[in-house]
């Protein structure tokens, strides 16, 4: 359970590529519906924080036209794999994988129109100062989505004790809120989806909107 822990938070060489297509599946559910909640328009600048191996991003692209994506991760596993599968984009120069160090976000002030990042909120070294980074690299009046799965069901999984922080929807509302996020919109579904250990499950999930005013 450990070693899951340890590959789910930053997976790492032939494992870890392996963990990279099971969180693609799914993961993948939960990942399209956060997209088709995003309201993506033309010449939108989108970063996605954790994009794994990047099997989703043909998704974004398809829902209009000159979206650019930049995606950032903590593995160089997954930055390989996420290149790897979406070659032709990348060389079209509408797409990007950069390697991040999971603290600082290397780019200007006010870059992005939109933000998202999926399961990945559990394993921010620094939560305030991520959070706060997230608002700077936000434009005015751009919008960020925070997709999780509440604690109540997160604790129940056997690997989540081994350096997962669990949220439920009023924490994870307070650190946005405390980085000088507007939360809009919050929503709370089920979804049927496999879990890591390759078994069907029902999960609560948790999708935030909110918007640098």
């Amino acid at each position: 359970m450990q070693e899951i822990a340890k590959q789910l938070s930053n997976p790492n060489g032939s494992e870890g590529v392996k963990t990279g297509e099971h969180m693609s599946h799914g993961n993948g559910p939960m990942i399209h519906r956060t997209i088709d909640l995003l309201d993506i328009k033309p010449n939108d600048f989108i970063l996605e924080i954790g994009p794994g191996n990047g099997g989703h991003i043909h998704s974004i692209l398809e829902i209009c036209g000159n979206v650019k994506y930049q995606g950032v991760d903590i593995s160089a596993t997954m930055v390989e794999e996420a290149n790897r599968m979406n070659e032709e984009a990348v060389k079209s120069g509408c797409v990007s994988f950069t390697l991040s160090n999971g603290e600082i976000l290397d780019f200007s002030d006010n870059t992005f129109d939109k933000i998202f990042t999926v399961n990945t909120v559990y394993f921010w070294e620094n939560p305030p100062e991520y959070a706060s980074e997230i608002f700077r690299v936000l434009k005015t009046g751009g919008i960020f989505a925070l997709s999780f799965s509440d604690i109540r069901f997160m604790e129940n999984l056997p690997f989540t004790k081994f350096g997962f922080k669990l949220y439920d929807k009023a924490e994870a509302g307070n650190l946005l809120e405390a980085a000088g996020f507007n939360i809009f919109e919050t929503i709370e579904e089920i979804e049927v989806a496999k879990s890591n250990l390759g078994e069907e499950v029902e999960r609560p999930i948790i999708i935030i909107f909110a918007k640098k005013s």
